[in-house]
Protein backbone atom coordinates (compact mmCIF):
# COMPACT_ATOMS: atom_id res chain seq x y z
CA UNK A 1 0.00 0.00 0.00
CA UNK A 2 1.05 3.59 -0.56
CA UNK A 3 1.50 6.12 2.22
CA UNK A 4 -1.86 7.79 1.73
CA UNK A 5 -3.76 4.51 1.67
CA UNK A 6 -1.84 2.84 4.48
CA UNK A 7 -3.97 2.14 7.52
CA UNK A 8 -2.22 2.64 10.83
CA UNK A 9 -2.91 -0.26 13.07
CA UNK A 10 -0.81 -0.25 16.20
CA UNK A 11 -1.76 -3.84 16.99
CA UNK A 12 0.94 -6.35 16.03
CA UNK A 13 0.18 -10.05 15.73
CA UNK A 14 2.96 -12.44 16.63
CA UNK A 15 2.47 -16.21 16.87
CA UNK A 16 -1.30 -15.81 17.03
CA UNK A 17 -1.29 -13.30 19.86
CA UNK A 18 -2.02 -9.59 19.51
CA UNK A 19 0.12 -6.90 21.11
CA UNK A 20 -0.93 -3.26 21.38
CA UNK A 21 2.02 -1.01 20.58
CA UNK A 22 2.89 2.66 20.82
CA UNK A 23 5.55 3.49 18.20
CA UNK A 24 5.55 7.23 18.96
CA UNK A 25 8.54 9.19 17.65
CA UNK A 26 9.99 9.93 21.09
CA UNK A 27 9.78 6.27 22.12
CA UNK A 28 11.57 5.13 18.94
CA UNK A 29 14.28 7.76 19.45
CA UNK A 30 14.73 6.66 23.07
CA UNK A 31 15.11 3.05 21.92
CA UNK A 32 17.65 4.05 19.27
CA UNK A 33 19.68 5.82 21.95
CA UNK A 34 19.40 2.79 24.22
CA UNK A 35 20.84 0.55 21.52
CA UNK A 36 24.10 2.52 21.58
CA UNK A 37 24.63 2.02 25.31
CA UNK A 38 27.63 -0.28 25.77
CA UNK A 39 27.05 -0.90 29.47
CA UNK A 40 23.55 -2.34 28.95
CA UNK A 41 23.28 -6.02 28.01
CA UNK A 42 21.45 -7.09 24.85
CA UNK A 43 18.86 -8.88 26.98
CA UNK A 44 18.18 -5.75 29.01
CA UNK A 45 17.98 -3.66 25.83
CA UNK A 46 15.43 -6.07 24.43
CA UNK A 47 13.32 -6.06 27.59
CA UNK A 48 13.47 -2.27 27.87
CA UNK A 49 12.59 -1.71 24.20
CA UNK A 50 9.57 -4.01 24.44
CA UNK A 51 8.38 -2.40 27.69
CA UNK A 52 8.49 1.00 25.96
CA UNK A 53 6.79 -0.15 22.77
CA UNK A 54 4.22 -2.64 24.06
CA UNK A 55 1.22 -1.80 26.15
CA UNK A 56 0.51 -5.46 26.87
CA UNK A 57 2.77 -7.72 28.93
CA UNK A 58 5.64 -9.54 27.28
CA UNK A 59 7.42 -10.79 30.40
CA UNK A 60 6.25 -14.39 29.93
CA UNK A 61 7.79 -14.65 26.45
CA UNK A 62 11.03 -16.51 25.86
CA UNK A 63 14.07 -14.48 24.87
CA UNK A 64 13.77 -15.71 21.29
CA UNK A 65 10.10 -14.77 21.11
CA UNK A 66 10.82 -11.32 22.55
CA UNK A 67 13.36 -10.80 19.76
CA UNK A 68 10.83 -12.11 17.21
CA UNK A 69 8.12 -9.78 18.50
CA UNK A 70 10.43 -6.77 18.45
CA UNK A 71 11.48 -7.65 14.90
CA UNK A 72 7.80 -7.81 13.89
CA UNK A 73 7.10 -4.42 15.51
CA UNK A 74 10.10 -2.96 13.71
CA UNK A 75 8.97 -4.33 10.33
CA UNK A 76 5.38 -3.08 10.60
CA UNK A 77 5.63 0.05 12.75
CA UNK A 78 9.12 1.56 12.44
CA UNK A 79 10.90 0.49 9.27
CA UNK A 80 10.83 2.87 6.32
CA UNK A 81 11.96 2.05 2.76
CA UNK A 82 15.60 2.93 2.24
CA UNK A 83 16.35 5.63 -0.29
CA UNK A 84 19.31 5.28 -2.62
CA UNK A 85 22.36 7.20 -1.43
CA UNK A 86 23.80 9.61 -3.96
CA UNK A 87 27.09 11.50 -3.65
CA UNK A 88 29.16 11.86 -0.52
CA UNK A 89 27.73 10.51 2.73
CA UNK A 90 27.84 13.06 5.53
CA UNK A 91 25.81 12.82 8.72
CA UNK A 92 23.51 15.81 8.41
CA UNK A 93 21.24 15.43 11.42
CA UNK A 94 21.22 13.95 14.89
CA UNK A 95 17.69 13.74 16.30
CA UNK A 96 18.94 14.08 19.86
CA UNK A 97 21.59 16.80 19.48
CA UNK A 98 19.51 18.78 16.98
CA UNK A 99 16.32 18.48 19.02
CA UNK A 100 15.82 22.21 19.59
CA UNK A 101 16.23 22.98 15.87
CA UNK A 102 13.83 20.20 14.89
CA UNK A 103 11.31 21.40 17.48
CA UNK A 104 11.48 24.98 16.14
CA UNK A 105 11.21 23.75 12.54
CA UNK A 106 8.10 21.65 13.17
CA UNK A 107 6.48 24.54 14.99
CA UNK A 108 7.33 27.01 12.21
CA UNK A 109 6.13 24.86 9.30
CA UNK A 110 3.27 22.88 10.81
CA UNK A 111 2.38 24.57 14.07
CA UNK A 112 3.16 21.23 15.77
CA UNK A 113 4.52 21.35 19.30
CA UNK A 114 6.61 18.18 19.44
CA UNK A 115 6.68 18.22 23.23
CA UNK A 116 2.89 17.99 23.26
CA UNK A 117 3.08 15.15 20.72
CA UNK A 118 5.31 12.91 22.83
CA UNK A 119 3.70 9.51 23.13
CA UNK A 120 1.23 10.41 20.36
CA UNK A 121 2.87 11.22 17.00
CA UNK A 122 3.63 8.00 15.12
CA UNK A 123 7.28 7.48 14.16
CA UNK A 124 6.53 7.18 10.44
CA UNK A 125 4.43 10.35 10.44
CA UNK A 126 7.22 12.17 12.27
CA UNK A 127 9.77 11.11 9.62
CA UNK A 128 7.50 12.04 6.73
CA UNK A 129 6.86 15.46 8.24
CA UNK A 130 10.58 15.89 8.91
CA UNK A 131 11.40 15.06 5.30
CA UNK A 132 8.79 17.58 4.11
CA UNK A 133 10.09 20.53 6.14
CA UNK A 134 10.63 23.61 3.98
CA UNK A 135 14.13 24.77 3.13
CA UNK A 136 13.81 27.95 5.23
CA UNK A 137 13.38 26.02 8.51
CA UNK A 138 16.31 26.06 10.91
CA UNK A 139 17.12 22.35 10.73
CA UNK A 140 17.13 22.35 6.92
CA UNK A 141 19.41 25.39 6.92
CA UNK A 142 21.80 23.61 9.30
CA UNK A 143 21.73 20.44 7.19
CA UNK A 144 22.67 22.50 4.11
CA UNK A 145 25.59 24.05 6.00
CA UNK A 146 26.86 20.63 7.11
CA UNK A 147 26.67 19.33 3.55
CA UNK A 148 28.17 22.44 1.96
CA UNK A 149 31.54 22.21 0.24
CA UNK A 150 34.19 24.78 1.04
CA UNK A 151 35.18 26.37 -2.27
CA UNK A 152 38.74 26.21 -3.49
CA UNK A 153 40.64 29.37 -2.49
CA UNK A 154 41.17 32.16 -4.97
CA UNK A 155 41.90 35.89 -4.84
CA UNK A 156 38.24 36.79 -4.23
CA UNK A 157 36.63 34.29 -1.88
CA UNK A 158 38.63 34.48 1.36
CA UNK A 159 35.72 35.99 3.34
CA UNK A 160 33.23 33.51 1.87
CA UNK A 161 35.49 30.56 2.75
CA UNK A 162 36.01 31.90 6.26
CA UNK A 163 32.27 32.36 6.78
CA UNK A 164 31.47 28.84 5.56
CA UNK A 165 34.20 27.29 7.73
CA UNK A 166 32.93 29.13 10.81
CA UNK A 167 29.35 28.02 10.17
CA UNK A 168 30.41 24.41 9.57
CA UNK A 169 32.49 24.43 12.77
CA UNK A 170 29.61 25.90 14.79
CA UNK A 171 27.05 23.34 13.58
CA UNK A 172 29.41 20.36 13.30
CA UNK A 173 28.16 17.16 14.88
CA UNK A 174 30.63 15.58 17.30
CA UNK A 175 32.44 12.48 16.15
CA UNK A 176 31.05 9.55 18.06
CA UNK A 177 33.54 7.85 20.35
CA UNK A 178 31.06 5.07 21.05
CA UNK A 179 32.41 1.87 19.50
CA UNK A 180 29.04 0.18 19.95
CA UNK A 181 26.27 0.19 17.41
CA UNK A 182 23.52 2.74 17.79
CA UNK A 183 20.16 3.52 16.25
CA UNK A 184 18.46 1.03 13.95
CA UNK A 185 21.80 -0.69 13.30
CA UNK A 186 22.04 -1.28 17.04
CA UNK A 187 18.53 -2.71 17.12
CA UNK A 188 19.43 -5.26 14.46
CA UNK A 189 22.68 -6.08 16.27
CA UNK A 190 20.71 -6.72 19.46
CA UNK A 191 18.09 -8.86 17.70
CA UNK A 192 20.77 -10.94 15.93
CA UNK A 193 22.69 -11.44 19.17
CA UNK A 194 19.59 -12.57 21.04
CA UNK A 195 18.51 -14.85 18.19
CA UNK A 196 21.89 -16.60 18.31
CA UNK A 197 22.04 -17.04 22.08
CA UNK A 198 18.40 -16.88 23.15
CA UNK A 199 16.08 -19.72 23.93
Amino acid sequence: MGVLSEIYNTVVTYKGRQYKTNPAYDIVLAIQNLMGEEDVSDTDKLDCALSMLCKSGTSSLSLKDKAGLLREIYKSQINLPKKMNVGKQVKLVDFELDGEYIYASFYKDYGIDLLEQQGKLHWKKFIWLFQGLSKDTKIKEIMRIREMDIPEPNNYNQKERQSIMELKAYYQLPVSTNSGKSGIEGLFHTLESVAKHGK
